[in-house]
Formats: C-alpha cells, structure tokens, sequence
C-alpha cells in the first residue's frame, strides 16, 4: 500500500471531527457585537466560526499561514514550533491591540495549538529567549511543565492579556480548541485569556529535575530566579472560557463509526513508551483499541521523526501478529517529517529487515520517520487548520487496513 491522504475513510473520518470551524459554531453560543483576538494553528477556521455566531467589528489574526480573514481583521503569518522575528512582531501587534479596547467591549480569544510559538512578547533578550526555546523543545518536557517556563518569560501568557483587558472593562471570553491532554485552557498557547495556574517556583523546579536549568541563558535564569517565592502572573480576573474543541471529540466520533474502546485522550510521556504500552494494551483488553494524547520525544539525534513514527515502530516492535496501529497528528504535520503521521501493519518489520534498517539506530538518531517513508506507510494531509493533539487507533489489520483504504 502506498502512503495516504485525506481520501482514505479514517483519515477523513479524524479531519472531519477535528473541524474547528464547525466546533466554535455550534458551541460557542450567540455572542453579538464583539473584538476578536485568533492565534493558532486553527485561528483562521475559528475565525471562521465564529463569524457565524457574532459580529466581528474588528480584530487582530495570528496563524502559520495565509487565508481568509473578515475584512476587519488583520492577519499576521508567524512561524512553528519556534518563534521568530514574524512571532515577536505579532505578540507586539496583539498587545497593543487589547491594550487600545475600552469599557463595554467584549472580547473573544480563539486559542488553539501553536499559539504559544506564533505570538511572543519577550521579557528577556530575544537572541536569550529563542536559545531558551530551543533547550526546552529538546528537553522532553511534558506541556505543562513547558508552558510553566514559558510563561515566566513571556509578556502575553499565563493570563495577561486577558488581565489587561479585564482591567480596562472588558468583557472577556475565552473559546479554546484543546491540543494539551486532559485539556487545561490554561495550557493551550500558554494561556494568554485565562488566569495561570503554576507559579516562577515550579517552573525552577521543572527545569532542575529535567537537568536542563544550567543550559540556559544566564538572563532566564536570572529572571525565574528573581520571581521565585512570588506570583508573577494574574491569578483571577473576571473571565468566561469554554473548551470548544478536544481530542475526546475525535476519539468518540472514531468509536462512533467503528466502535471498540477508548482508553484516554490524555496520554503522555514517551511516544515510543506509549507505543510499547498501546501493544500491550492490545493483547489484553482486544480491538479496537483508540487513544489520544500528546506524548512528547526526546531528542537525542538528528534524524526525522515525531511523536507519530517514534509511536508506531515501537508498537510494531511489540504487537502480536495480525495487529496494526495507525499514528496520526491533527493538526496534520508531525515533528519534521512533513508528514500527519504513519501506520505500522505486521509486515513493518520484515520490510524493514529487507532494507537493512536497524531499529536501535533509528531511535537513537530519532530517524524513526525513515522506514515509513521508505515503505510507503506515511500518512500526508498538509496543514489541516486544526490542532486536537494526536490520534492512535490499534486494531486487527484485516480491519484497519481496509479503513485505509480511500472511501468507495
């Protein structure tokens, strides 16, 4: 079988339930006259929906890339998973559109995955602040330990912009579409609309215990230090906020259609961990088996791999015969492969023993895209417009590879 797009029946089954624009719509409730501040991998399609439920007079957009906006808004392009020069322009160009809203205003926040890299403000030197980034993005931190630095750092996270907005009058509504597990709003994009929950001395803590805090910048760390024993980020303040769009949402409209059991949507730690445990699970409690979650990867090596792959070789590694696993990311890119993800069938390893591909390399160079690639396993969307964290579907390959197939 050759590599997949949306055509194949589960694909479009999982893109189709991700669809941010048909969440906020129909849960969002009528809103009326209102500013609108959308920043995310799904800000133009939450754009989108909520056009449909109020009146945006204007607003400001921050997405990865370019798209219809209503006219009143203006759209910034920044970059993912790090921040740029495009990212620090937008946060500015955010923060200075909350602090011009007055009294009586409503304002809507659409948070969606990516936010927390599109939109930045810096309380520390940029070049420090983007070195910082990259020793925590390979620093296998689960998301809310790496949101809990975050927003020490950051001048439009962890609450603020929805305090600054507050405390002009107001009123703000938050609507999030969930990319973290067991969906926290105040971990989706690093909370910019809602109070923070975590404080200077847990993310001291995090940073110790991972061995990551000597390798920062002498100024991050100067700064979490100097806030450590305070609260550094606003803690309540009138706000509404609801979770439009989860993970959950897409595993039971899978087991909607093809039935079997959900296990979680709040799966973390090691993707290849979560693999090995997903091919357990199998054995025990049979198939279909459906799992969401965002497991992180350590990376070590320099190879292309993401969460998805790193999932999907460990699992074939441990499955018994005649199961297959499908890996895939919503939001429709997965690490540096350029990939949504991939599917391991039981034939994996004997096509890989072919190739001379060795098992131990691959995980140790995080090079596990290559077998996927190289047997046509790789699933392709592009960028969906949506980010609901990832999807794991384990079942009997006699039945998932039929759903593999396009639909007829």
């Amino acid at each position: 079988m050759s590599g997949i797009s949306t055509t194949s029946r589960i694909v479009s089954t999982i893109l189709s339930a991700a669809d941010l624009s048909r969440a906020v719509a129909a849960r969002a409730g009528r809103l009326g006259r209102v500013r609108a501040v959308a920043v995310g991998k799904g800000a133009l399609p939450m754009l989108g929906g909520l056009s449909a439920v109020a009146e945006i007079v204007d607003g400001v957009a921050v997405a990865p890339q370019a798209g219809p906006v209503p006219r009143s808004v203006r759209l910034y392009v920044a970059d993912h998973p790090t921040p740029t020069r495009r990212s620090f322009e937008a946060g500015r160009a955010v923060l200075d559109y909350v602090e011009s809203l007055g009294r009586g205003e409503t304002l809507v926040f659409l948070i969606s995955g990516g936010a927390s890299s599109l939109m930045e403000v810096p309380l520390v030197d940029e070049g420090d602040f983007l070195a910082a980034w990259g020793v925590l993005l390979r620093g296998g931190l689960t998301i809310h330990e790496l949101n809990a630095v975050r927003k020490r750092l950051s001048a439009v996270k962890g609450g603020r912009l929805g305090q600054i907005a507050a405390s002009r009058g107001v009123e703000v509504v938050n609507l999030i579409a969930s990319d973290v597990p067991c969906d926290n709003p105040a971990d989706v994009g690093s909370g910019p609309g809602v109070p923070d929950d975590t404080t200077p001395d847990e993310a001291y803590l995090y940073l110790k215990v991972r061995g990551l805090w000597a390798e920062l910048p002498g100024s991050v760390r100067r700064l979490i230090e100097s806030r450590r024993g305070t609260v550094d980020t606003p803690r309540d303040f009138p706000h509404r906020t609801s979770v439009v769009a989860r993970n959950l949402d897409v595993l039971r409209e899978l087991q909607r259609e093809y039935g079997g059991a959900i296990v979680t949507s709040c799966l973390v730690g090691e993707a290849r961990d979560a693999g090995r445990l997903a091919a357990y699970m199998a054995r025990e409690l049979g198939t279909p088996l459906i799992l969401g979650g965002e497991p992180s990867v350590t990376v070590r090596g320099r190879g292309r791999g993401g969460r998805t792959t790193e999932f999907a070789l460990s699992f074939a590694l441990a499955a018994p015969r005649g199961l297959a696993a499908l890996a895939m990311a919503t939001d429709g890119l997965d690490g540096n492969t350029g990939a949504a993800g991939a599917w391991a069938d039981p034939d994996l390893l004997s096509d890989m023993e072919s190739m001379g591909l060795d098992v131990a390399e691959l995980f140790g160079d995080n090079d596990t895209f290559k077998p996927f690639e190289a047997t046509n396993r790789a699933v392709f969307t592009g960028p969906t417009g949506s980010n609901l964290n990832i999807v794991f579907y384990v079942d009997q390959w006699s039945r998932l590879g039929r759903l593999l197939q396009p639909r007829g």
